[in-house]
């Protein structure tokens, strides 16, 4: 094995592949980049047996002269190392024996040691059948609205990831971790029929990984994984098992009263009492009339607050409730709108949250008991 390759493109690909590679792996060969070339092109493989990363330089597209075939595994850490601070336009790979490499460029050269490349796992790559487009924008908002609200612990696997459902032409990807709720909705250009749940850190890493040049991303589907094609790049995830929770069930359909106020403002007054916790939790409370909405916040420890939310329109129902202030910073957020709207259907029922606008995001905060 023998190649010259641009140190840029080298590295971009790199960055890629390690995104899928574990520093615990148990298996010492999946510690390592797996790097095959044949007459055409280079193949880099980095996984952790839950999330696979393939991705392809190919001669005819990229700066690379390709002088023999070969395979190896090198460890990840070390080749990033390298490649990251070699002071070069381009390097040459020069497989000495089958574990062993040298890189070099017109300054000197490093000698790594490997793997062979026959210790490496057989992942199956193949394509599902089922196959959806998402635009690059697209698929960035499902992640940024819908994986913050993903459960982080380990007690119901299945609410560690984001829920893609299909029903006729319409997508709705969902996150909870059951005391909140975040939903993204995607109009496809055809009817579907799929109920998976994909990883929300293996969504991560597919965001992290797409450039603005990644316009369509091909997203293959099957009952056991799911796969994002994109620039020569393929990026395989496990499915999480399980019964995704029916998020119907949680969206109340009554309303007593509603308010829309500026995003910027609600965010602002809710962020200012976030060091006024009780038991590290941020409460806040909502006192809403016609006349004026407060946001109050109490701590016997520490004190407390009350400000008047001086933008907000407000009609129906006196309501006062309280809920987690973060998980209600963190919808607003995530909603990104000059507005947004809260839905009130009672005094312990869930808050609907949204963009007046725009109807394709929905978010839900369950309120929790106040005692004071």
């Amino acid at each position: 094995m023998k190649f010259t390759i641009s140190r840029k493109d080298f590295l971009e690909k790199l960055n890629i592949v390690s995104r899928a590679i574990s520093v615990f792996s148990p298996l010492p060969a999946l510690s390592g980049i797996y790097i095959k070339v044949d007459n055409t092109q280079i193949e880099l493989t980095g996984s952790d047996s839950n999330l696979s990363i393939k991705s392809h330089i190919k001669k005819d597209k990229y700066n690379l002269i390709i002088e023999s075939s070969g395979s190896i595994i090198i460890e990840s850490k070390y080749l990033l190392e390298i490649i990251r601070k070699m002071d070069s336009e381009y390097i040459q790979f020069d497989l000495i024996d089958t574990s062993k490499i040298c890189i070099s460029n017109e300054k000197g050269k490093f000698i790594l040691n490997g793997i062979e490349s026959n210790e490496y796992p057989n992942l199956d790559f193949s394509a599902p059948a089922t196959i959806i487009q998402l635009k690059n924008e697209q698929l960035k908002q499902i992640y940024s609205q819908t994986a913050f609200a993903c459960s982080d612990k380990d007690t119901r696997p299945v609410l560690n990831g984001v829920n893609f459902k299909a029903n006729g032409d319409m997508l709705f990807c969902s996150g909870t971790d059951s005391y909140r709720l975040a939903r993204k909705k995607i109009q496809l250009n055809k009817a579907y029929d799929f109920n998976i749940t994909i990883p929300y850190k293996s969504l991560s890493e597919v965001v992290k990984s797409l450039n603005e040049n990644d316009e369509i991303i091909d997203i293959y589907i099957d009952s056991k994984k799911a796969q994002f094609v994109f620039n020569d790049t393929i990026i395989q995830s496990r499915l999480i098992d399980g019964i995704f929770p029916d998020i119907d069930r949680i969206i109340p359909n009554n309303e007593i009263s509603s308010m829309t106020v500026s995003s910027h403002e609600m965010a602002s007054v809710i962020d200012r009492t976030n060091f006024i916790r009780n038991d590290k939790i941020h409460l806040i409370k909502l006192e809403c009339s016609e006349s004026q909405t407060h946001i109050k916040t109490n701590s016997n420890e520490i004190g407390n607050s009350d400000e008047v939310l001086t933008t907000c329109q407000y009609n129906g129902e006196n309501i006062q409730l309280s809920c987690n202030g973060t998980y209600m910073l963190e919808a607003i957020r995530a909603i990104n709108s000059k507005n947004v709207k809260l839905v009130f259907a009672g005094l312990m029922k869930p808050i609907k949250i949204s963009d007046p606008d725009d109807d394709s995001v929905l978010m839900i905060v369950v309120p929790v008991r106040s005692y004071d």
